[in-house]
């Protein structure tokens, strides 16, 4: 495990852009296909198939736009807003051990670092690079560094679907976007395992996805814990997603 230093005053915590080929892809497919359906209605003879392809061309770029936007405006507001949900969900004591898996730069291991006193919380990812922009362990211990939380938050590399701690280890388990990214499927039911497995009685975990998570409401009820639906929360995340509420029993 590691524990991040010091930085410089006045610094910012920068916790990325979720699948940043993706929003790539989004923006040049609608630079593309804007200047398509320009060119081409300019510079070609009005036909039907003209007219076909410009229009095709500009749903193309209207729908890529709009799919660019939002996952900008996601990364920027749309996460934290997310993020603050799910730990006011929790209501804090302060002295819970807190497990954030699929950590990236640290947003929710952050955030709930900061509400605790003498608790303590991990977060762990194996740092893909399509997951997040700057998706480095290192950009963990410098966002922790930043918020200055270096007592109470620490990173391991570490996979999800084989947790290196023992049974009943924490009293709260936290995932945003990540599930999905594990493949195959049997692999999330997996991960939902562990989740199941680490939690002490009484625990609570919240698990937040872009797709829906009935899936894992499935997976972490046949693992033992009380669930407590899979419920959209598109206008706080301002954008898709879905969310889903546990409880080890006792």
């Amino acid at each position: 495990m590691t524990r991040a230093g010091s930085v410089k005053a006045g610094v910012q915590a920068d916790y990325g852009i979720d699948a940043p080929g993706i929003v790539a892809m989004f923006g040049l497919s609608t630079v593309l296909s804007t200047a398509g359906a320009t060119l081409i209605g300019w510079l070609a003879s009005p036909s039907p198939l003209i007219i076909f392809l410009v229009y095709m061309l500009s749903l193309a770029a209207v729908a890529s736009g709009f799919l660019f936007i939002v996952m900008l405006v996601y990364a920027r507001s749309g996460k934290f807003r997310m993020r603050d949900f799910m730990l006011d969900e929790i209501g804090f004591r302060g002295d819970e051990r807190v497990l954030d898996i699929g950590s990236g730069a640290g947003l929710l291991l952050v955030g709930a670092a900061k509400r605790l006193t003498t608790g303590g919380a991990i977060g762990i990812d194996i740092w893909k690079a399509s997951d997040l922009s700057n998706n480095l362990a290192s950009t963990a211990e410098r966002n922790i560094a930043i918020e200055n939380v270096g007592g109470s938050a620490e990173i391991l590399t570490a996979d999800a679907c084989d947790l290196p701690f023992a049974d009943a280890t924490f009293d709260v388990v936290l995932s945003l976007l990540c599930l999905h990214n594990i493949e195959p499927s049997e692999r999330r039911v997996q991960a939902c395992r562990e989740i199941a497995r680490t939690l002490k009685p009484g625990g609570r975990a919240l698990i937040a996805d872009y797709v829906p998570t009935a899936a894992y409401e499935r997976a972490l009820a046949a693992s033992g814990l009380e669930t407590e639906g899979s419920r959209r929360h598109f206008l706080v995340a301002l954008g898709p997603m879905w969310m889903v509420a546990a409880r080890e029993p006792g």
